[in-house]
């Protein structure tokens, strides 16, 4: 009788416990229903917090590449109202890419620096030769020794052709000098065209994110859940827009497609070497179609031609639309700007397909370095 009744108290005890931990499945028990479904914990940081399966594990990523993202500190000459020179300071950031110490970043972080120092999340500090930068695309490329750095760790660069819209992105940087800032969102859309105006060249082959990036972050790096580069951060779009209308939360990115051999031309020539056409392009639209009276909605409009360029020397026009290079369709501005960077050189001869007043039209042309 005894012996019965410590078993009951037992049991009842064990019951009252397994309610208290949330009536977790011991033993041979059943799981006690709830009225919601808990996801299975799909990995855990060092930390007790769990990651819910199906969410992303930002966490981790950001541990193993944020020692890889730099604050870049430019050093810069400036006049002031009394024509004296003085020193004044900008920062950004940056993000490591080789074992050799080549830093990514944007052109307009260091530009007309005199100096630039960059700041890692260790707290070290190196000095940062400028190897070179490019106003098209907004980046640059600058050089650190190695042997400065304790552990120099690297990021790897992605392939942003291989995101889709809606996959998860993370940006590392140091908005307004806080150092190490972490945002996340999507990607929105990509091969994005951004015409910053104020006679800067307008920016191709954009990622459009809805990761909160404000002024500091630029230059550093936009991640996927791999922790790969997939965009440089580069600009955002805030408050009353050319047509009266506000604008919050959207950001650029220079995507990979672009990056890789930007930075490539960079480290082996000083400088971008393009193979022009001599015009100034945008994507054709509905809307622009149908401004312009063109016969098709799908290609690349020629919006001007430089005088005496390749393109101008060979007949071509502005308001023909461009659809192809070669035996290669273009349907953007984005695919051909990254055709001739990429495929062709300064001396090549290409043959270009243009669609005017409803005429297709081929014309050869010998590619320049049309400043």
């Amino acid at each position: 009788m005894n012996i019965f009744k410590l078993s009951l108290a037992s049991l009842i005890l064990f019951s009252m416990l397994t309610i208290a931990c949330g009536g977790g499945n011991t033993g041979n028990l059943p799981p006690t229903p709830t009225a919601t479904t808990e996801a299975t914990p799909s990995a855990t940081s060092d930390s007790s917090q769990v990651i819910p399966l199906g969410f992303p594990d930002i966490a981790s990523v950001v541990e193993r590449v944020a020692p890889a993202v730099v604050q870049v500190i430019a050093t810069t000459k400036q006049q002031n109202i009394f024509g004296q020179t003085t020193e004044g300071t900008s920062q950004g950031s940056g993000v490591v890419f080789r074992e050799d110490g080549y830093i990514l970043t944007n052109h307009h972080v260091v530009e007309g620096a005199s100096k630039v120092r960059v700041a890692f999340s260790s707290r070290e500090q190196a000095d940062a030769e400028i190897v070179g930068t490019d106003s098209e695309t907004d980046l640059a490329v600058l050089k650190i020794d190695p042997g400065d750095i304790e552990q120099l760790i690297i990021a790897k660069l992605g392939n942003t052709d291989a995101m889709r819209i809606g996959d998860w992105v993370i940006a590392i940087g140091s908005p307004l000098g806080f150092e190490g800032s972490v945002t996340v969102g999507i990607v929105s859309a990509k091969g994005r065209t951004l015409d910053i105006g104020q006679n800067s060249p307008a920016l191709h082959d954009l990622v459009q994110t809805d990761a909160v990036i404000n002024p500091g972050n630029s230059g550093g790096p936009l991640l996927n859940l791999a922790g790969d580069v997939i965009g440089i951060n580069t600009a955002i779009i805030r408050g009353s827009i050319g047509s009266g209308q506000e604008a919050d939360g959207i950001g650029f990115s220079v995507s990979m497609g672009t990056a890789i051999p930007v930075s490539q031309h960079l480290i082996e020539n000083g400088r971008v070497i393009r193979p022009r056409v001599g015009v100034s392009i945008i994507d054709v639209t509905p809307v622009n179609a149908a401004e312009r009276g063109l016969s098709i909605d799908e290609g690349v409009l020629i919006l001007r031609v430089v005088s005496g360029g390749p393109a101008d020397r060979a007949g071509i026009e502005a308001d023909d639309v461009i659809i192809m290079v070669d035996k290669t369709t273009v349907s953007t501005t984005t695919e051909l700007v990254r055709l001739l960077l990429n495929g062709y050189k300064v001396g090549d001869t290409v043959r270009m397909t243009v669609v005017r007043s409803a005429v297709t039209l081929s014309f050869n042309l010998v590619l320049e370095e049309v400043s």
